[in-house]
């Protein structure tokens, strides 16, 4: 676990919908937060309402036709200025043993099913880390407790062999962390640590990439690679001097 470095002003490049709608440069943004259609995204905060959870100023202007979608196959992102500049952290999805989740059913169509698996994590993916179909990626187009859609199949069919590691969606608000408390560990139930996530990447051979569900979510041969893991930049909302006990 590390702090993040970003630019002087605190931006960092985020995937934003309208949801139909153009939003002009300088509009403020907010986490979408209804399951299966804002999931993984910043939208508008206008007009007279609540607004929970605002998060930044949008840079520039922002089309309808990008409007990025939980199904995947849109993904654009453009500079926002974080509202309440914090420590921003890089961390590790861990992948011993006691903290990667153990597929409970054979996996061959657009399904998985896990045992207990949380709700609402749709626009997150999946790694296989190992056991049957092993370094492949896929991205949840929607989510219920104990299942959830894939983007598409798997290439390699998974079974009870199967271990995975959970990449939790973008402004995702819980997690979990492993024993030392240095990563994230994925469990099939939600994590009960305060947490929202920032972003996620993949980093290849010393290479770092966003991850990105339009070019990332079908992945494979991950596992041959000499260096593979995966990395989310978190905010705690916890911490002391933002209690939000």
């Amino acid at each position: 676990m590390r702090i993040g470095r970003y630019s002087q002003e605190n931006a960092i490049n985020c995937p934003v919908s309208g949801l139909g709608t153009a939003l002009v440069a300088g509009a403020l943004l907010k986490r979408g937060a209804t399951p299966a259609t804002e999931n993984g995204m910043l939208i508008a905060a206008t007009a007279s309402a609540a607004h929970p959870d605002t998060f930044g100023i949008l840079r520039e202007a922002h089309a309808v036709a990008d409007d990025t979608d939980v199904p995947g196959t849109i993904f654009k992102t453009h500079p926002v200025d974080i509202l309440n500049p914090g420590r921003i952290v890089r961390i590790s999805y861990s992948v011993l043993t006691a903290d990667i989740i153990t597929v409970t059913q054979a996996v061959s169509t657009t399904t998985i099913t896990l045992a207990a698996l949380e709700d609402d994590i749709d626009a997150g993916f999946l790694y296989v880390v190992s056991g049957t179909g092993a370094g492949q990626t896929n991205f949840l187009t929607a989510s219920a407790s104990g299942a959830a859609t894939l983007k598409a199949a798997f290439g390699t069919n998974l079974d009870t062999t199967s271990r995975l590691i959970k990449i939790l969606p973008r402004f995702h608000q819980f997690g979990a962390l492993s024993a030392d408390g240095t990563s994230l560990r994925s469990q099939a139930g939600a994590g009960l640590t305060p947490i929202i996530v920032i972003d996620s990447h993949i980093i290849r051979n010393d290479g770092i990439k966003q991850l990105n569900p339009v070019t990332d979510s079908a992945l494979v041969g991950l596992n041959s690679l000499a260096t593979v893991r995966f990395e989310a930049d978190i905010m705690f909302r916890n911490a002391i001097p933002y209690s939000i006990d």
